[in-house]
């Protein structure tokens, strides 16, 4: 009598763990049939207050309308793919120079070695320099650019495009204006998505999308498409910096730049990034114009390639 008892007590106390299980799994189950799929967004209301286009646009200008210029030091790296082949290169004694709308430039250069990579634009050339593995120069006018096909230029980085993810530009407030803005909100990034379009001859296109976090209105994400729609450069926007005044005294009324920056560059594989440092709208007198001249690579052993042809330097 004494083991039935026990063999029903060892039953009950089985039939109590089976149960246990199978509630435990259908809980299981049930949780996992309310998980969000891979490639779907969790539906989410708008939060309060978001706002319409021209006050997205007039917060954007009044931070971007205090940056004429731009100098900062920086850290960089970058991959460059040419012909199949990948050169790698980096640098901690980098300096980034920017005067709106049309002057960039970015150079890294390294103790015992001198410059080891250069990109540029002004309002007539454009111009890369890459020393380790290409020793090599590619550059041109923007004016003979209308004799090749941009889409499949023979520079692995294109310096008009790096300009234009600086996030530092102001943007045209007649919105009837080309580019022609368009803005929607996404949900799950909690961001502004400005898209800027182009009127081809038989359609509308697309030529830039930039992602604007909803609280800060700081850029977090920069794709710029050709005119098949196809991208032909993803950046990734990060961190804050402050841009230094020198006739304003509060830091708190300093405008504000992206600090990181990671680019990819779809068509050639090509990636480089780079950090900012030091942040200033001017260290003395630099920038000024002879900041953005094409390099003089003659008497050395890097190779000037010119895009196009037939322009002058």
């Amino acid at each position: 009598m004494r083991w039935a008892r026990n063999s029903r007590n060892d039953r009950d106390r089985m039939s109590k763990r089976i149960i246990a299980i199978v509630l435990a799994g259908c809980t299981l189950l049930s949780s996992c049939c309310n998980c969000t799929k891979p490639g779907e967004t969790e539906d989410r209301l708008n939060p309060p207050g978001l706002l319409p286009m021209v006050q997205v646009i007039n917060a954007i200008n009044a931070n971007n309308q205090k940056i004429s210029t731009l100098w900062a030091t920086l850290n960089y790296s970058a991959t460059i793919v040419d012909h199949g082949k990948a050169h790698s290169v980096s640098s901690d004694d980098g300096v980034l120079l920017y005067n709106a709308p049309t002057d960039f430039r970015l150079v890294g250069k390294k103790e015992f070695v001198g410059t080891v990579f250069d990109v540029g634009s002004n309002d007539r050339l454009f111009w890369l320099e890459v020393v380790p593995g290409t020793n090599q120069m590619w550059w041109g006018t923007y004016a003979d650019l209308v004799q090749v096909n941009t889409e499949s230029l023979p520079i692995p980085i294109r310096p008009d495009l790096v300009m234009e993810v600086l996030g530092v530009g102001v943007i045209n407030t007649d919105f009837n204006a080309l580019p022609v803005p368009t803005m929607r909100y996404d949900n799950a990034a909690d961001a502004y998505i400005l898209i800027f379009n182009l009127k081809a001859p038989d359609r509308w296109v697309a030529e830039k999308e930039v992602w604007y976090d909803r609280a800060s209105l700081r850029p977090r994400k920069v794709i710029l498409y050709d005119v098949n729609g196809r991208p032909v450069l993803r950046a990734s926007l990060s961190q804050v910096r402050k841009v230094q005044m020198v006739d304003e005294s509060n830091s708190a009324n300093w405008p504000l730049v992206p600090g990181d920056y990671k680019l990819f560059f779809p068509d050639s594989g090509s990636r480089m990034e780079f950090a900012l440092k030091d942040v200033r709208l001017k260290k003395g007198k630099i920038p000024n114009p002879a900041s953005f001249r094409l390099p003089d690579v003659q008497g050395t052993e890097v190779r000037a390639t010119q895009i196009g042809g037939g322009g002058a330097q």
